[in-house]
């Protein structure tokens, strides 16, 4: 369930709706999981680089929520 959850999220951050992206961005930052967090991590790490300012802004909010569980 947990591997859905993540996978799915990641997913949305490839959508071209940037409230949708935003979004999924907060919740993958938000939900702590083992199982995909490597590939939830690189996507944010990729999102930060976002011409969108929000959306790379979100990204950083998110890796820094899930720093302190590593």
């Amino acid at each position: 369930m947990e591997k859905n959850i993540i996978t799915t999220l990641i997913e949305l951050t490839y959508r071209g709706n940037d409230d949708v992206k935003i979004a999924a961005i907060s919740a993958l930052g938000d939900y702590h999981s083992t199982v995909e967090q490597q590939n939830a991590i690189n996507r944010l790490l990729e999102l930060c680089k976002d011409p969108n300012r929000d959306i790379a802004v979100s990204a950083i909010k998110s890796l820094s929520k899930l720093s302190g569980h590593f």
